[in-house]
């Protein structure tokens, strides 16, 4: 039931990585560890009511892996209350409290699990990914040999790695921001032909249209489509919040396109270069 309107939700959605993480630095299969500082605002704003919204372009592997952000924030008393979606919003992480990681992989306690429910990628809500799969195996080999033939020297640890169910990583053997700026452009005149392209012949289905970012490890590159607003909504239809509902909300990310977690207009986005800035600001919400 959504609260009446004198009593509204609160919400605070999150980015991890640049943001409640003490680096910036990404690093693929290293799960994000969240800062002591972090976990301090995070109980406090707990305390006056707020529901953790956790959304992450990691997969729930990362998000699950020994030491990783599941596993802090239980640590904490943290995890039962908070909502995890990984993938940019297509995994909701869903847990029991009596579990534990061995080697990175599930051991059942007490007949409980650790559950990832991964909903149905419907036409009407996910435009054009109904071809997901075939878009995942084929576009990624057209966009890497594309590279390749540009010169651009790709670590073969890496390359063919999709971090998540929709995004591909392509990373340099040798990383610099000169050099990965570069192949920014580059992959973006790349993914633009092969949208053109496909749009003529349908070759793997509905053509997706992409967009590259810089991680700073490497290229990122997904469908325009995703995004961490679907955490947002996935995160407002599991409390049953209507659009006309009232909630109080701050969301927090480190990049441009973070800003999409700003779906509605009563949802306050910060951006922030650092765990360092986001602890200020988050200080300052919390003294209103």
């Amino acid at each position: 039931m959504s609260k009446n309107n004198s009593t509204p939700h609160k919400f605070l959605f999150l980015d991890i990585d640049g943001v409640i993480t003490p680096t910036n630095e990404f690093i693929p299969d290293v799960p994000p560890r969240i800062s002591e500082e972090s976990i301090k605002i995070l109980k406090e704003f707990t305390q006056k009511g707020f529901k953790l919204v956790f959304i992450t372009a990691r997969s729930s592997v990362e998000i699950r892996t020994k030491n990783g952000v599941e596993e802090k924030l239980k640590k904490h008393n943290l995890l039962k209350d908070s909502l995890i979606y990984a993938s940019s919003g297509l995994e909701h992480v869903t847990y029991s409290h009596e579990f534990k990681m061995n080697n990175n992989k599930l051991v059942f306690k007490n007949g409980d699990a650790v559950i990832t429910l991964k909903p149905v990628i419907k036409r009407e809500t996910f435009a054009h990914l109904d071809q997901l799969m075939l878009y995942k195996m084929f576009l990624g080999n057209d966009i890497r040999n594309a590279l390749k033939y540009e010169g651009f020297k790709l670590r073969s640890a890496r390359e063919k790695r999709l971090l998540t169910d929709s995004r591909f990583f392509f990373e340099l053997k040798e990383n610099n921001d000169k050099e990965r700026k570069r192949m920014v452009k580059e992959a973006e005149k790349i993914v633009r032909f092969l949208h053109e392209a496909f749009k003529k012949t349908h070759k793997y289905g509905s053509p997706v249209e992409l967009e590259v970012i810089d991680i700073g490890a490497g290229i990122a590159i997904e469908p325009k489509e995703m995004g961490k607003h679907l955490g947002v909504l996935r995160a407002l239809k599991h409390e049953k919040i209507k659009p006309k509902d009232k909630i109080i909300a701050y969301a927090f990310g480190d990049s441009e396109s973070d800003r999409l977690m700003k779906i509605r207009k009563d949802i306050t986005f910060f951006k922030v270069k650092n765990n360092k800035e986001f602890l200020k600001i988050a200080n300052k919400i919390l003294e209103k």
